[in-house]
């Protein structure tokens, strides 16, 4: 029975670790302050080994590992002409690169060829031909590169992603249980920094205003880290409703997610969150004597009830900051309120120049946008203004159609588990609607990773996988 137990553990936790142990010693490689040429070179060495030598089932969660932390290394790693290189542009290249490598795979399911495939390249043409545009005005090619980069990700990821999930040694059981533990180790360490008062630097995510000279910090954990949280509760939630097996742990998976994305304060991300949770209850079986809505919802209502009170008792400055951010009809704090005027102000112009200029402006460095009259902090806060800005209408309906088309797939493929198309439903939606709000999925190259592997998931496992 010993022996049994070893080769279990070593089947499943030794190559995680190996994942994780690469993972960090490459972001040390990366952050070192005076990296040069042999540096770099056993950065690439590392990340090739890994993206030879891991098995399928590590090497994805793995790469979300680097995709969450990728947000604590901010100078750029390289340099091939004017463009600059970071830890999320070499991170995608890795995954491409393991999708490119020749190995025994099975035939992997066309399920976006059509109507989701047409759209997707549509919005990338528009906004290729949006960075053209602002080279030709004078924008220098550093700058328009970096503001397309992005959504170039997508194709990259996605073929990268499907190919590592059409491996035949893919094991699809180790794969969500990896995939959980990342998840859950950012939210645990996100706890732990708060616990021992240990931020981030980032003054955008530091301080959050409750009241007159109050402020809340949520700078703890790793900022990339913030949009796995609701996903994390979203895929537990669907397993809640829609499995009769392990309950307490899809409970207790369910409010960790809850519970980190709460204590991010990020209005954002809390409010996409509880539609992401309707979503899910709605496409859930109705209520029955073990699983569906109705006692989903109980139990996920109950449990966070419960925390929150705990919180409450511990940190009654957080707690209270919770409920603020959590219940838009409670009082506001100025700033507060200000923030959210801030992100209208971003959609309201987006919308402002779409009416003036149609087809856009282009992708605009800071001078650009600046001698437009537009703040340049727009682009950060808001996708919806930044798809507008740079591509016009064309943009926003390319990719707003190209969510909706892959949303109307996802119902009409069959999945490869029951839940997968309420989860991939919730998710898809909570981060679309995130990006009203931040470049997300539009352009922040910690956000796209994750949406991109949530699209991989639904439509580029096998649906006969178990």
């Amino acid at each position: 029975m010993n022996t049994l137990i070893n080769r279990d553990l070593a089947r499943t936790a030794a190559p995680l670790a190996s994942g994780v142990l690469g993972a960090l010693v490459v972001a040390y490689v990366v952050a070192s302050p005076s990296a040069g040429v042999l540096p770099l070179a056993v950065y690439g060495v590392i990340s090739v080994t890994i993206a030879l030598a891991l098995p399928p089932h590590v090497f994805l969660p793995a790469a979300l590992l680097v995709a969450g932390v990728s947000t604590a290394f901010g100078a750029p790693v390289a340099s091939i002409g004017p463009a600059r290189l970071y830890v999320s542009d070499l991170a995608v290249l890795v995954i491409f690169l393991r999708g490119a490598l020749p190995r025994a795979r099975r035939t992997g399911p066309r399920a976006l060829a059509g109507l989701p495939q047409v759209l997707f390249v549509i919005w990338l043409l528009v906004m290729a031909v949006a960075g053209i545009r602002a080279m030709l005005a004078g924008v220098t090619t550093a700058s328009a590169i970096r503001g397309d980069l992005a959504l170039f990700y997508w194709p990259l990821l996605y073929f990268g992603f499907t190919r590592v999930l059409a491996e035949v040694n893919l094991d699809v059981s180790l794969l969500w249980r990896h995939l959980a533990r990342v998840a859950v180790g950012f939210a645990a360490y996100m706890f732990i920094a708060r616990a021992l008062n240990h931020p981030f630097h980032d003054p955008g995510l530091a301080l959050v205003p409750t009241g007159p000279g109050e402020a809340v910090p949520r700078n703890f954990g790793f900022a990339a880290a913030f949009t796995i949280y609701p996903v994390l509760a979203l895929a537990a939630v669907d397993g809640m409703a829609n499995s009769r097996d392990h309950r307490f742990r899809w409970t207790a998976l369910a409010s960790i997610g809850v519970i980190a994305t709460l204590t991010t304060l990020v209005r954002g991300e809390i409010f996409s969150l509880g539609l992401g949770i309707l979503l899910v209850l709605l496409l859930s079986p109705r209520s029955s004597l073990q699983s569906g809505r109705t006692q989903t919802a109980i139990k996920l209502a109950l449990a966070c009830g419960v925390t929150l009170f705990a919180v409450l008792a511990v940190d009654p400055k957080l707690g209270h900051a919770v409920i603020q951010r959590s219940l838009p009809f409670t009082h506001q704090a100025e700033a507060a309120t200000a923030n959210s005027d801030y992100r209208f102000a971003a959609m309201g112009t987006g919308i402002r120049v779409a009416r003036a200029h149609p087809t856009g402006l282009g992708v605009l460095d800071v001078q650009g946008l600046i001698d437009h009259n537009i703040d340049p902090g727009y682009i950060a806060h808001s996708g919806f203004a930044s798809l507008l800005i740079a591509g016009g209408w064309l943009a926003l309906a390319a990719a707003v159609l190209t969510i909706l088309s892959l949303i109307r797939r996802s119902f009409q493929v069959a999945s490869a588990s029951k839940w997968l198309h309420p989860a991939f439903v919730g998710a898809i939606t909570m981060l679309s609607v995130y990006s009203l709000g931040a470049a997300g999925l539009a352009g922040d190259p910690w956000v796209v990773p994750l949406g991109v592997l949530v699209v991989a998931l639904r439509f580029g496992l096998q649906s006969d996988t178990r």
